[in-house]
């Protein structure tokens, strides 16, 4: 039998690519590790297998379409991809009024076109296995400030994507959805803000398929 694969993209220093690989890889998975920083994968692969989680760390760089499509074939020689996570983001610094179009294009190559790019060349795949794709996503999407104006206009698009492409894949058995953070990410904090709590998050939503977001750590 193959190995039930779950690929996160963009690992991140938040603690929450880490805890999704641990979370998934405690339940039978393969974890493949996907972002530029070859260093920082080699880490966080080292800390999984230390648990006896098996890992593959597969650089990319996200904003090359490429290279998004070159880790898709090295994921697909792994196993079964069962689950993919896109957790990567775009944090440029500065207000709305100081951005120019090319910088907000820039961004959004990684804030929502590897998005794209990662459904379009994964779902073929997840078809076969009845997989799922999500997103995460965060309060920015909604509740845009003056210092994360680039990020939130990426999250704002990806949760549109999300939504429509859980419409459109439900024929074919796979899921779509994402977790929408409304909560700071701190490793070593208890409660919501515990990344191996936020990442229980995806594989329950993963696991019982009910709602397509999932809003994580929002007040009443």
């Amino acid at each position: 039998m193959a190995e039930k694969i779950l690929a996160v993209y963009g690992v991140g220093k938040s603690g929450l690519g880490e805890a999704l690989g641990s979370v998934f890889g405690k339940n039978g998975y393969t974890i493949a590790l996907l972002e530029r920083n070859q260093d920082h994968l080699n880490q966080v692969k080292a800390n999984l297998e230390k648990d006896g989680i098996k890992t593959e760390s597969i650089p990319v760089d996200l904003a090359d379409f490429k290279s998004v499509d070159d880790s898709v074939r090295a994921i697909s020689k792994l196993g079964d991809l069962d689950t993919v996570v896109f957790n990567a983001t775009v944090r440029r610094k500065g207000r709305p009024s100081t951005f120019t179009g090319d910088e907000i294009m820039e961004d959004m190559a990684v804030n929502l076109g590897s998005a794209v790019e990662i459904a379009s060349q994964t779902i073929p795949i997840l078809k076969q296995n009845k997989g799922a794709i999500l997103f995460t996503n965060s309060v920015v999407a909604s509740k845009p400030g003056t210092t994360d104006t680039s990020q939130s206009i990426g999250k704002a698009a990806v949760h549109n994507f999300a939504l429509s492409l859980n419409k459109d894949l439900k024929k074919d058995g796979v899921f779509a959805g994402l977790v929408n953070i409304w909560t700071y990410i701190r490793e070593g904090k208890l409660g919501k803000q515990n990344p191996l709590n936020i990442a229980q998050a995806y594989y329950d939503l993963v696991q019982k398929r009910d709602e397509v977001e999932f809003v994580y750590g929002k007040s009443n």
